[in-house]
């Protein structure tokens, strides 16, 4: 029988980490909310997700990681536990994007009665600004490598006051930490907004599988984190 490949995710980009193991198509998850994300309390995690699923950091076949936008030092922290773990076993690692996978814990979440058309994925930035993007989602007509997204981007991910965010589209859910963080964007946009939606890296778990199907994993030294912010330093000035 064929077992399946044994892949380990990880997220620290917002704060909270989340831990999550696809194992024989079944998937284990552990949560640890707070504000502030550290080395050894993702690696405590880890460690305590491969204990309860029997399973040896050996016996990976690869890794994903949300590799930002978000905060800073959560970014640089899942990324780097990711690399330090990958380099040492010689694994692939998948990169997936923190606000899809925002995105693909609210509709993992959402009632089968009262389906979403898509999510606006609002995480907060600081500095008065918003990461934010749009995903639909899928319907089972759409045509994707990716079969594991329940969401599929819509433009690009985009760092935004909150004043640009745009209006959601009929049958749409905002969500996230953006929308806390700036009330009357949240009262704006409306549409039962979810303040408190945070990243669950195993809600991204059937998208990273199917990633690592299609041979979409890297070479861990090659993964770079996504912060949006640093572009700025890229515009031309005027």
């Amino acid at each position: 029988m064929n077992r399946g490949p044994i892949i380990l995710g990880l997220d620290a980009s917002t704060g909270a980490s989340s831990v999550a193991l696809v194992q024989g198509g079944h998937i284990l998850s552990r949560c640890e909310p707070g504000e502030r994300a550290t080395t050894g309390g993702l690696l405590g995690l880890i460690d305590a997700l491969l204990a309860e699923a029997g399973v040896a950091r050996s016996a990976l076949d690869a890794l994903a990681v949300t590799r930002g936008p978000g905060g800073f030092t959560g970014v640089r922290i899942g990324v780097g536990v990711a690399q330090g773990i990958a380099l040492g076993l010689e694994r692939p690692v998948i990169a997936l994007s923190t606000l899809q996978v925002l995105a693909e814990t609210v509709v993992a979440r959402q009632r089968a009665d009262s389906p979403v058309a898509g999510v606006l994925a609002v995480l907060d930035a600081r500095m008065g600004e918003v990461y934010a993007a749009r995903y639909r989602c899928r319907q089972p007509a759409d045509e994707s490598p990716r079969d594991g997204a329940r969401t599929r981007l819509e433009g690009e991910e985009a760092l935004l006051t909150p004043a640009a965010v745009p209006a959601l589209a009929p049958g749409w859910q905002a969500a996230g930490s953006g929308l806390a963080a700036h009330p009357p964007l949240a009262e704006r946009l409306g549409g039962a907004p979810d303040v408190a939606a945070v990243p669950d890296i195993g809600a991204a778990m059937p998208l990273a599988l199917a990633l690592h199907a299609a041979g979409e994993g890297s070479d861990a030294a090659a993964l770079q984190p996504v912060y949006l912010r640093d572009r700025v330093a890229d515009q031309p000035k005027s």
